[in-house]
């Protein structure tokens, strides 16, 4: 016995129960390359990775720090020519992306180092789906990252626990402007001040 066509419609959404749909078959992503490389490892490159894509779109040095000498919390120097700033940052997937905002949990540790630099520290928070697959969208014509990054100054007297991070502290190549303006003014403020 035959079941009818609008039967199987309505009851599979489109799906015929003798020709089932075909299943994609599973990413490689799921996966490292690397047996060694870990999830957690893959989103720490894949942050610093953004924030290089970003920095070379908007023309500014990059120098990450080495993983051996990652001792005062900073990721990666930013340089602007006449002065440089200091970057952490961090990756998760644990915030839907584009979505409301997200507090990133401060260890003291690092706040104790960042308070004590005698340079700007901005804090940046890439985040990607939770799916290692669904990073990165390639399609024959465009690549999308399918991930957001926020980035704000680290403030010693308001970040103790905590940062906040909005819409409004979306990071884009653009902001990286923004960032060189404001340590330049930093500087300047610095040098008036001892003249």
């Amino acid at each position: 016995m035959s079941l009818p066509a609008s039967f199987t419609r309505n009851r599979y959404r489109g799906q015929s129960l003798t020709n089932p749909a075909p299943v994609a078959p599973p990413s490689r992503l799921l996966t490292s390359a690397n047996p060694h490389f870990s999830d957690n490892g893959r989103r720490g490159r894949y942050g610093v990775a953004y924030l290089r894509a970003l920095s070379a779109h908007a023309g500014v040095g990059f120098h990450e720090t080495p993983s051996d000498e990652d001792v005062d919390a900073l990721d990666v120097i930013l340089r602007f020519g006449r002065a440089s700033a200091e970057v952490q940052v961090k990756c998760t997937g644990g915030f839907k992306v584009g979505q409301g905002s997200a507090t990133l949990a401060l260890e003291s540790a690092w706040v104790e180092k960042w308070a004590g630099s005698y340079h700007p520290v901005f804090v940046v928070l890439v985040k990607v789906p939770p799916a290692v697959p669904a990073w990165i969208e390639s399609k024959q014509t465009v690549t999308n990252h399918r991930t957001v990054a926020f980035g704000k100054r680290f403030d010693r007297l308001h970040h103790v626990k905590t940062m906040k991070f909005t819409k409004s502290d979306q990071l884009t190549a653009e902001t990286l402007y923004d960032w060189r303006d404001e340590v330049y003014a930093f500087h300047e403020a610095q040098q008036g001040g001892t003249k």
